[in-house]
């Protein structure tokens, strides 16, 4: 007990006297359980969303803190919630699509029961990587209609194998976009930060430069004294005088 107290003593005296210590932050997450039926879900989610999750979570939470020009940071979100946004829509167009044409030919499409499904323990570390993974299950969702259309003979083989592929690259695609606008962001603002770090600098060199090659202004000359026109006739006269 003596050994507790003069320990929490001790810290109290350092965090008195204002002693600086590392800080490891804390940083807010939640978990969701999710269920994935398909395998190109199952594949997107294992290779993209995490990498995606970090990435958003960068350019919400680390960009604001760093970032100096709020216009180039409302652009940056302005155009990953464009990239989401839309293949969140195509991804809902095309299950509409296709429950249409069944609809309109007869065809009944009943829900499927799969070998293989998947429960995944999805790490949200802010409310835009809730966005991509609802992507991804909808996506699911879209795989599992694409299945219950060709078991009902309505897909062909090829055409169900071709929507797997080109579905599972397109989200698979929008992780990838949002980590590559992360990267330039994030080199924009460095770019942006070092400039200014420079530019005082820069100046006071180029003032250093300026101060050192200026020249300075040459004398006047004096001018030659004249000689009096008197005074060659009298030393002219002493040589001859002398010469003789």
């Amino acid at each position: 007990m003596e050994g507790k107290k003069v320990e929490q003593n001790t810290k109290k005296q350092v965090i008195a006297r204002g002693v600086k210590r590392s800080v490891s932050f804390s940083n807010p997450f939640n978990v969701r359980e999710v269920v994935f039926y398909t395998t190109p879900a199952q594949l997107v989610y294992e290779t993209s969303f995490d990498a995606c999750a970090d990435s958003l979570r960068s350019l919400s939470a680390v960009l604001p803190s760093v970032a100096k020009n709020t216009s180039e940071m409302m652009a940056v979100n302005g155009a990953v919630d464009h990239l989401t946004n839309s293949a969140m829509a195509e991804i809902r167009k095309e299950v509409a699509r296709i429950k249409k044409i069944a609809e309109d030919n007869g065809i009944q499409i009943e829900r499927l029961s799969y070998s293989n499904s998947m429960r995944y323990p999805a790490k949200l570390t802010c409310s835009k990587a809730s966005v991509y993974l609802q992507m991804i299950l909808e996506l699911d969702e879209l795989m599992c209609l694409v299945h219950s259309a060709w078991f009902a003979g309505f897909i062909a083989d090829d055409a169900k194998a071709s929507l797997e592929r080109q579905w599972r690259r397109k989200i698979s695609g929008v992780s990838a976009e949002v980590q590559a606008i992360a990267a330039r962001a994030f080199r924009a603002t460095i770019k942006s930060r070092d400039s200014d770090t420079a530019k005082p600098a820069a100046v006071a060199s180029a003032e250093k430069e300026s101060d050192a090659t200026v020249a300075p202004k040459p004398a006047k000359p004096k001018p030659a004294k004249k000689v009096p026109a008197a005074i060659e006739p009298a030393h002219q006269s002493v040589e001859v005088a002398a010469a003789h």
